[in-house]
Order: C-alpha cells, then structure tokens, then sequence
C-alpha cells in the first residue's frame, strides 16, 4: 500500500481490518476512488492463486494523488516503452513523462522486483545524482509495493502488504474476483494504523490508511488502488495529556493501464 507513512518515524503499527481505524470517523475511508472493475465482485469461495507470470499487457504505471486537501489530484506516470521477455522475467524500460527519467526493471515470475535503477548521464553534476536517486527510490518503493510475490490467497484469509516508505506491513482480506479490462482479479480491502514522532518537530502523527484493491492474478500486479489516508497530528499538552492539531483525509490512487 502507498500512503504517508514516510513522514512518520519510530512508526508502530496496530491493525484495523475490523475496525478500529475507521471507529474514530466511520465515514472517512468513504473518499477512496473505486475501483475500475468490469462488474461485480464474486464472492470467494476457493482459493486463488495469485502470481506466475512476470508481465502483463501495461503501458503506464500510474499514480494519482492530492497532496492538499480540496486540492485536485496530481497525477503522475512511469511509461514502458519495452518490456522484453527474459527467461521467466521481464526486462522492463521505463520513462517517468513529466521528467523523462528513464530506468531499467526487472521483475521475476516470482513477483520479486530484483533491478530498478537510473543510467548516470554523462556530466551529470552531484545535486542532480542526489535528486534523481531520490526519485528512483520513490518509484522502486511505489513498484515494489505493486508487485506481489507468488501466493495462494483463501476464503476469510488475511494476507501482508507491504506499507510504502515504512518497515511496517499491512493486512488485507479478500473480498473476491472480478475482471478490470478482462484480466481476472482479486479484490481485497485492506487497512492499517502507524504513528510515530515527526522529524524536527515535538508533534507526534497518527496515520490511518484504508484500500481496496485489486491483484492481476497472473502476475501478482496490483492492478489498481483506491485508497484513502487520514492524518492526525497531536501536540503535548502543558497539563499532561495531548492536543489535536486537526485531522486531513487525502484520497489517493494507483493504477496499471
């Protein structure tokens, strides 16, 4: 899952699949995007087995994402302009469109992700190495949290993933199947709790996320995500005890097209 976890530190998680998270404000997760499924979602009765491909038909790794409130959403994408067959991995070429960065991937039938890396350009000064090392890794912990190792996911089953710019994982439980542009998937929800102290600063942050999403089952892709954070920094009180700052809910979301 992406989210905010990264402005967090000394994170601790505490799980919500069934509620917690959304106790506070039951309404909040309501401001995740849906998904874009070809129908319904079937309930799930059997197993599924998720992964064994290393590729699937995509163009476009895409995210969007509002960084204010009542903001519009930034959208931002990574184009495969080759993917190449390499044993049972894929070689993938990809460029980010708004800055032309190229880098090279590679993901294994298996679903691990074992290169995503950014050629040097000849000249390239250190502020620029800098900044485009702090992309690259952006997009490889954007890509990894796609990418799905080989599994079998069962009815009632709960299952990780990984949380986006934190050590801590989330849990997510399968809803059923259902097809985004004929391509079977499992649609899961998922949700987690993280707080931690901000850097620099004495305020501490509680950050709950809530997804749905949706897992190409032949790869392991996650196909698509509608998500939804909310954010809630505290001060310390004088008199002991704390004092919210106020609560901000960004809907976000992350695509293969």
């Amino acid at each position: 899952m992406t989210g905010a976890a990264g402005m967090a530190c000394g994170v601790a998680l505490a799980l919500a699949l069934a509620g917690p998270a959304a106790a506070q404000a039951p309404d909040w997760r309501a401001s995740a995007p849906p998904l874009p499924l070809d129908g319904e979602v079937r309930p799930l009765r059997a197993p599924v087995a998720i992964g064994g491909t290393a590729w699937g038909p995509w163009r476009r790794v895409c995210r969007e994402q509002t960084l204010r409130p009542g903001r519009p959403m930034q959208r931002d994408c990574l184009t495969v302009a080759e993917a190449q067959a390499e044993g049972d991995a894929v070689r993938l070429s990809l460029a980010q469109e708004a800055t032309g960065l190229r880098i090279a991937a590679r993901r294994g039938a298996d679903g691990r992700v074992t290169e995503f890396s950014a050629p040097r350009p000849q000249g390239s000064g250190a502020a620029a190495d800098a900044a485009r090392a702090g992309l690259v890794a952006a997009w490889r912990a954007q890509f990894e949290t796609l990418s799905l190792e080989r599994r079998r996911v069962a009815p009632g089953e709960d299952f990780p993933m990984p949380v986006e710019g934190s050590a801590a994982t989330g849990r997510c439980r399968p809803e059923g199947t259902a097809a985004i542009g004929g391509r079977a998937v499992l649609v899961a929800r998922c949700a987690v709790e993280l707080a931690g102290r901000l850097r620099g600063s004495g305020a501490t942050m509680q950050v709950a996320i809530a997804a749905r999403l949706a897992i190409d089952t032949a790869t392991g892709m996650v196909a698509a995500q509608g998500y939804a954070t909310r954010m809630e920094t505290f001060t310390e009180a004088t008199a002991g005890g704390r004092r919210s700052n106020g609560v901000v809910v960004t809907p976000s979301r992350v695509m293969l097209e």
